[in-house]
């Protein structure tokens, strides 16, 4: 093998570099299998004990595109406008005016929306400054900053916020344990997540469009609350006889409320709107019972402006995350709550969460536990409202609102009264991946069954087989030995090929599968070519390596062409293409590397050992 220790360097090179980037799809799909192998219960405990390694060993995996393994395509976009509001030190009418008008701008129009904001701004006085509604020292934004230097703030906490949703959302996808998830960033402000193997679609959607908010509030003070609600049915009174509601017997109700009874009979059809969607509740807090299909038709009636000043301007309502009880036809009815909107303790104190379950009734529940300053926070927050209400709000709905019965020193606390496991632990989710910069809408989703991907599964693999399986056939038919050393060459280009795409992380598509069908092709046209020529050296009357030297060299100016240009051509296709295009070109692109590469170093080392060192007579056919 004398002058080929460097091919031979090489090609081992890329052998073992091609198994270190195929490994981790190899022990993932080991992983996979024990997992589908486990039942619910184990495959979150082993989920929660190897999260690490397993996310490690997903991330390095070579991907399978949604169209081979079924799923979900979810295209979700991060709502500035409400990151602006965030953002906004000060607030008032006029700001809120141009912030919906910006808004239904870039809606409608081929503009951002910070742009439209700052242009709404400007519209309505060119002297205004934004500066007025912004500080941020850290950052440099002052009242002495400039509207062009405000836009550009916002700008990059916009692409901050998206940029840290992506990896908010990475490290949910990975904690429900997905298998090989795609998540990318699509212009400026959209994510797209493409999620293999999903077959819970409700349950997905609810843990990407979690903000992931938990704050604590206290209840509000239930006499007061009964007052105003005993004011905004009067208001919604139309003249009949106010016998037939009696409002003050609503703050005396008695609290063993059956929350299984619906509106009375008497008030269906009394004319008072809101008494027809909604039943009054006297039981602490609780502002009244509404069904679940009802939930709309009441907000549209409290979002009165004259109805909101009927209620204490420090309270808001919000509902039960999960039903309080049903109808007799199977209806859920939610609580409406009078919460007190300021915030004594954010989620940003949470250490740690996890599922736990009551040890009375075996209820899932969700255990947390604070750091120093949440605890310290929580012990005074427990100690001074001993015998009230604490409501635990998540992403603006309350998962429970229990009795302080004591101050509380330890920093920790529970969401109890949860449906299921599977729902305590996406809290558990969204709690450890953190919370998201913005709220996030979902604009684009799709669905393909897992049959389906079975389906491109097998039939992928099937095309590769069949065409794999032709070609070495018709080799070693045609070429006799030569046919042979071809054929090894193919299943090196495979390998290198899907070594490839693991190392540069690409996602392996039902296009791709086509482009190495294709690969496969073009490799041993490769190898026609270089036999052709030797064959016609032979017939020279030279040796058999003098022949095999003449034809290496003068079809490798062929080889070259044919390959580069069709290099060229992928190298297009990636760059104006999208989604499946994309897929086809880069199998293209490595597959006309590694055939280049197997053709034209791989064979030649074989040819040279069999005939140089083993004094082989090599037929080319």
């Amino acid at each position: 093998m004398q002058g080929n220790g460097l091919k031979i360097g090489i090609t081992v090179f890329f052998l073992v570099l091609s198994g270190y980037y195929l490994y981790p799809s190899v022990k993932s799909y080991y992983i996979n299998k024990k997992l589908d192998s486990m039942t619910e219960e184990e495959r979150s405990a082993y989920l929660e004990e190897h999260f690490s390694d397993i996310r490690e060993t997903k991330e390095k995996a070579l991907k399978l595109g949604l169209d081979l393994l079924g799923g979900m395509h979810v295209t979700l976009e991060v709502r500035v406008e409400e990151l602006i509001r965030a953002l906004a030190t000060d607030t008032d009418q006029t700001f809120e005016e141009v912030l919906a008008a910006a808004r239904q701008r870039a809606a409608t129009g081929d503009i951002s929306i910070i742009d439209a904001f700052v242009e709404e701004f400007e519209k309505r006085d060119p002297d205004v400054r934004l500066s007025r509604y912004f500080r941020n020292d850290e950052a440099g934004i002052t009242r002495r900053s400039s509207n062009a230097e405000i836009a550009q703030y916002l700008r990059q906490q916009a692409d901050e916020a998206v940029n840290r949703a992506i990896e908010i959302i990475r490290d949910r996808v990975d904690r429900y344990g997905v298998t090989e998830p795609s998540i990318q960033k699509q212009g400026t402000r959209r994510i797209v997540v493409e999620m293999p193997g999903i077959d819970d679609p409700e349950r997905i959607r609810g843990l990407l469009k979690g903000t992931a908010r938990l704050e604590f509030h206290l209840m509000a003070d239930p006499a007061e609350l009964q007052r105003s609600l005993q004011r905004i049915i009067e208001y919604y009174e139309t003249g009949l006889d106010s016998s037939l509601v009696d409002t003050s017997a609503v703050a005396e109700a008695d609290s063993s409320f059956d929350p299984n009874a619906l509106i009375d009979e008497e008030q269906q059809g009394t004319g008072n709107r809101l008494l027809e969607v909604m039943t009054p509740v006297g039981q602490g807090a609780v502002f009244g019972s509404v069904l679940e299909q009802d939930t709309s038709k009441v907000n549209r009636l409290l979002s009165d402006p004259k109805v909101r000043e009927m209620l204490p301007p420090d309270i808001e309502l919000m509902y039960t995350a999960s039903p309080q009880g049903f109808t007799p036809e199977g209806h859920e009815i939610y609580y409406l709550l009078g919460v007190r909107k300021e915030v004594e303790l954010d989620g940003s104190v949470i250490t740690d969460a996890r599922v736990d379950f009551d040890q009375f009734t075996n209820q899932p529940e969700v255990s947390m536990t604070m750091n120093s300053e949440g605890a310290r926070t929580w012990s005074r927050l427990t100690g001074a409202n001993v015998g009230k209400q604490v409501a635990i709000v998540l992403d603006g709905v309350v998962y429970s609102y229990p009795v302080i019965n004591e101050r509380i020193p330890s920093g920790r606390t529970s969401i109890t009264g949860l449906a299921s496991r599977e729902e305590a632990q996406d809290i558990v989710t969204v709690l450890k991946s953190g919370a998201l910069p913005a709220p996030v809408d979902i604009v684009e989703e799709r669905t393909v069954g897992p049959s389906l991907g079975r389906a491109s599964i097998r039939a992928g693999f099937n095309s590769v087989m069949i065409g794999l399986l032709a070609v070495a056939l018709f080799m070693i038919f045609y070429y006799r030995t030569a046919g042979v050393v071809a054929d090894l060459a193919l299943i090196l280009n495979i390998i290198f090929i899907l070594g490839i795409l693991a190392g540069f992380r690409a996602t392996l598509t039902l296009p791709g599968i086509a482009g190495i069908v294709l690969t496969i092709g073009m490799a041993v046209d490769a190898n026609v070519l270089i036999f052709e020529r030797i064959r016609e050296e032979q017939t020279t009357g030279k040796t058999l390596k003098a022949a095999i030297e003449g034809g290496y060299g003068k079809a490798l100016s062929a080889i070259f062409d044919a390959n580069i240009t069709t290099f060229f051509v992928g190298v297009i296709l990636y760059s104006f293409g999208v989604g499946p295009i994309q897929g086809f070109a880069v199998t293209l692109m490595a597959g006309i590397l590694s055939s280049m590469f197997t053709a034209i170093v791989f064979t030649r080392i074989i040819f040279d050992y069999l005939v140089l060192e083993r004094r082989k007579v090599v037929s080319f056919g």
